[in-house]
């Protein structure tokens, strides 16, 4: 399972990247000098590539699990990522999103929606604070009366995304040109997809095949949204968010059973009714 963990990373970087390709050529060629988005096939390319990607990480998503197959519903056996190579990996991409909120607080001074960048900011450094020490207490365990800040801290991430959601429609409120946005737009919806379905496991509510979708395409769509000109500590966000929806993908996928061999799950006490 780790090589097919392995490949399966591999499989989605690399198809994020083509994603990048294809929406910076329709950036270069589908937009004059004014940034109007005048006819162009790229203007269809691009929304295909979308739709076939979703298809393909569905497919296999289903095919990963089957009717053989499934993840582990109990967060502790789950998300389990003990060693050096995976807690020096989540602190990495944890401090690099922390890093990124930081540098947009500090240069938000100039811009109109300062105080919505600030939130976002402080949303992304305590994201990057949060989620390593979510997958930390995987490996510990949690004790029964913290299990409703665990929850808490799952929420976080989708925060982010949500109050970024909000900015998108606040900035683009008079823009016409719906191509200059819109994929910003899908890819902020699919990345707060993706930690909603990994907080599944804090909260006691899994589903397998959609959680392997949503983090497998919130990270492809997290590489794919670079391609468009933003603020360098934005951008960072993204980049660290799809890494680590990238690394929960990768321990999930180490962790894919037969359903015959499943341990017992244990009643999830403190999830959303403690809360």
């Amino acid at each position: 399972m780790r090589n097919r963990a392995l490949e399966n990373t591999v499989y989605v970087i690399a198809v994020g990247a083509f994603g990048f390709f294809l929406r910076w050529l329709q950036l270069q060629l589908a937009f004059d000098e004014n940034g109007l988005c005048g006819p162009h096939i790229f203007n269809y390319f691009v929304p295909a590539f979308l739709i076939i990607v979703a298809v393909v990480f569905r497919v296999r998503a289903a095919r990963t699990l089957g009717k053989t197959r499934c993840l582990p519903k109990k967060f502790e056996t789950a998300l389990s990522n003990r060693g050096k190579l995976y807690g020096a990996t989540r602190w990495i991409v944890g401090a690099m999103m922390a890093a990124a909120g930081l540098l947009l607080i500090r240069g938000s001074d100039i811009d109109k929606q300062k105080n919505l960048i600030r939130v976002i900011g402080g949303l992304a450094i305590a994201s990057g604070l949060m989620l390593p020490l979510y997958l930390e207490w995987a490996n510990r365990g949690v004790r029964a009366k913290l299990k409703g800040l665990l929850c808490l801290q799952s929420l976080v991430p989708i925060l982010l995304f949500g109050v970024w959601m909000v900015y998108i429609y606040v900035v683009n409120a008079i823009n016409s040109v719906i191509w200059a946005f819109l994929i910003e737009l899908i890819t902020v919806s699919a990345l707060m997809l993706g930690f909603f379905r990994l907080s599944g496991f804090a909260f006691g509510q899994v589903e397998g095949e959609k959680t392997l979708f949503w983090l497998q395409y919130g990270a492809f769509m997290g590489i794919t949204a670079l391609a468009d000109s933003r603020k360098s500590s934005m951008q960072l966000i993204l980049f660290a968010a799809a890494l680590m929806l990238v690394l929960a993908d990768y321990i999930l996928l180490t962790k894919v059973r037969p359903k015959s061999e499943a341990e017992e799950e244990e009643p999830f006490d403190g999830g959303i009714e403690k809360l």
